[in-house]
């Protein structure tokens, strides 16, 4: 019979108790949970079911309690604790392999000792485990991590080096030694590539280089305040702020290259170490440098595309790849530009070249690639959980629209079933972002023309398909990058197996992966990746145990393989993103530890964006923005009427509203709530 509650005072009613069904299921839900806590911590879990009796039967064999319980463990000498959810009949046998196991230790020195009475006894390994134990034998309920003979080596002082190296000393480790060939912390993509009106395409949250909880300190918080979409100087500044910030610079040897590496000792033996051959780049002597760990960053693709097309020598005009400020953009005013290719780059020097006054550009492509607005990048970034594919195309529709740009459903890299519930991207190259590339189309300061440059001549443009782009001034050639065959030789590598070379899990390797394969949108930036792949290598380094123990269950036969292809010109180092993500799932797979230390970055995702891309203020940059090109344009002679934007706050609410159908993940336009209960750091203890 239901229990009756009744509140006090006049008028009181009286409250029916919890359904005796709904407490049922609740008991059962908490049991089910319980039972996947101790399944996950490796003890083995006694099912009632098990030892059912049917009714009017007696027993046979011996009958155990199933009934859950928490045991609080203590260590002996310390204050450290740890409470566990076990049964009844959990034996101290299975709590001291079980805690072996997560501590990568031999269970046979551990002692559970009991208080009993006014004295304290061990337990026998047949016992049931009591409820408060103090276990003998350890120091902390941590997993020890392992202390290589020599420092962790990192090439390159990148976004990935530089993050690394902030992890390491974030975690008490500064035994690691940073080389880089320039002078500051950057990298190549940044200090070398890009011009000095690069900016970035993506927000600042997607992106800045302390992109997780775990990372987030005093002086590097949340990223409020800084620019949405910096430049080249600015962001630059913020990788030499989170240097000084983490305190890594005393770590890093700059304008130093490194010229040779040689394995000593056999290639699998734990005992084995690298002898590194270190050159300054501005001359004087080499010398040698021993590491155990080697992180390999070398970056983006590092050389140009070359294509080399008839008629080059008689065109009279500027030919340019567009990096490195290799461009007059001070004498673009009034000037037609050709651009040629279609990736990220190719519609970042568009922008650039209307910013200097240029007259039209061509975007001269063989096939038109999507490109993203704003709206939907800051969506698909502040989302917990991947945004389905479906959602980002019909987020594209409205800019789509607007500009003529055709319907994104039909462009080539889309693979969609007919009713356009499920859809896959699978192009070359990442998005180009940014609302100015359609705005452009709208002003008629961009065409995109889908052909192939056929020859030259002066100022002249011949296609393939039989029209002429006439009174060109400037080619910029952004035909794509390619790798260097130096990272290879220096690994003296013939593939990657997954993230390593040639197959050595003390050799990470991590590039930028090309093109897009997706059919669920996690990023379209470097922080969460760049995240992950460090947190996951240094946890394999700090417990190698673990890495051996994947080996022996056949890890790197299940790993995929990317050789080098000298007739593509592509180093085995060069991989695509759909490769990049096998790995990781296939590693994550075979170590469940391995998504626990990423196992708030869901949340941390949607926390942090609203708190520094909050959607009124996002819409305002967005909106000054358009505002500002219009009028720039305008200022340029163009002669048209104001375009309004074409995305609303109304609009995003219903994009907010299909996440949640779509996905069954709440979420708000506005954020989490302001009592929203404090992210951990998943990291600590790993």
């Amino acid at each position: 019979m239901a229990l009756i509650a009744s509140t006090k005072g006049s008028g009181s009613a009286r409250q029916r108790s919890v359904s005796p069904t709904i407490t049922l299921y609740e008991h059962r839900k908490e049991a089910l949970e319980r039972m996947a806590t101790m399944a996950n911590m490796g003890l083995h879990v006694f099912h009632p079911d098990w030892q059912s009796v049917k009714p009017g039967t007696m027993p046979r064999g011996r009958q155990y309690s199933t009934t859950f319980k928490s045991t609080t463990m203590k260590i002996l000498g310390s204050d450290e604790e740890l409470t566990i959810p076990v049964q009844t009949c959990t034996r101290v046998h299975d709590v001291r392999e079980a805690l072996g196991r997560s501590l990568m230790i031999d269970p046979e020195g551990l002692q559970f000792l009991v208080k009993q009475g006014c004295t304290t006894r061990k337990q026998m390994p047949s016992e049931e485990i009591a409820s408060t134990v103090t276990v003998k034998g350890i120091s902390s309920f941590k997993p020890p991590k392992h202390e290589w003979p020599h420092p962790v080596g990192i090439i390159g002082a990148g976004y990935n080096g530089l993050k690394t190296a902030m992890l390491y000393t974030k975690s008490g480790n500064n035994n690691y030694v940073v080389f880089d060939r320039n002078d500051q912390v950057g990298g190549y993509c940044w200090i070398t590539a890009a011009n000095k009106t690069s900016k970035l395409q993506t927000e600042f949250g997607s992106f800045h280089i302390w992109w997780g909880e775990d990372c987030v300190t005093e002086s590097c918080p949340y990223p409020k305040g800084w620019e949405i979409w910096p430049k080249k100087k600015e962001v630059l500044a913020h990788f030499q702020h989170a240097a000084e910030s983490y305190g890594v610079l005393p770590y890093f040897q700059f304008k130093t290259n490194v010229a040779k590496m040689d394995i000593v000792g056999d290639k699998d033996s734990h005992d084995r170490y690298y002898k590194l051959g270190v050159m300054p780049v501005d001359g004087g002597d080499a010398r040698e440098v021993n590491v155990s760990v080697l992180y390999n960053f070398p970056g983006c693709m590092t050389r140009n595309r070359v294509i080399e097309y008839p008629g080059e020598d008689a065109f009279g005009g500027h030919i340019a790849y567009g990096m490195n400020d290799d461009c007059p953009y001070d004498e673009l005013a009034g000037k037609n530009i050709a651009i040629l290719g279609n990736g990220a780059f190719a519609v970042e020097n568009a922008r650039t070249c209307s910013e200097h006054g240029a007259n039209k550009v061509y975007l001269l492509t063989r096939r038109k690639n999507l490109a993203s607005p704003r709206i939907p990048c800051w969506f698909v970034h502040q989302g917990p959980v991947p945004t389905p594919g479906k959602l980002v195309l019909d987020m594209f529709k409205p800019m789509y629209d607007l500009a003529d740009f055709g319907d994104p459903w039909e462009y080539w890299s889309v693979h969609a079933n007919s009713d356009r519930t499920k859809v896959s991207v699978i192009q070359n190259s990442r998005f180009g972002i940014g609302d100015v590339t359609f705005l452009m189309v709208l002003y008629g300061k961009l065409e995109y023309v889908q052909d192939t440059l056929k020859r030259c001549t002066h100022q002249t443009l011949h296609l393939t398909g039989g029209r002429k782009l006439e009174d060109v001034s400037v080619i910029l050639k952004s035909l794509g990058l390619l790798g260097d065959f130096a990272v290879d030789r220096l690994h003296k590598m013939k593939q990657m197996v997954g993230m390593w070379c040639d197959g050595d899990w003390r050799r990470p390797l991590l590039i930028d992966a090309i093109g897009m394969n997706a059919a669920n949108f996690t990023t379209f930036s470097t922080g969460i990746g760049s995240h992950g792949f460090v947190l996951t290598q240094k946890y394999l380094h700090d417990h190698p145990k673990e890495y051996y123990r994947m080996a022996d269950m056949g890890l790197l036969k299940q790993m995929p393989t990317n050789k080098a292809n000298e007739e593509l010109d592509k180093p085995a180092y060069v991989f695509d993103v759909k490769y990049s993500m096998s790995a990781s799932i296939i590693l994550e797979s075979m170590n469940p530890k391995l998504s626990e230390l990423s196992a708030n970055d869901a949340e941390y995702k949607y926390r942090m964006y609203h708190t520094a891309h909050p959607i009124d203020y996002y819409f305002e940059e967005c909106i000054k923005d358009w505002d500002n090109y219009q009028k720039m344009f305008k200022e340029q002679g163009c002669d048209r009427e104001y375009v309004p934007y074409p995305y609303t706050k109304e609009m995003v609410k219903g994009y907010f509203e299909e996440y949640v159908k779509l996905t069954k993940v709440q979420v708000s336009v506005d954020g989490p709530p302001k009592d929203a209960p404090e992210l951990v750091d998943c990291t600590k203890g790993s």
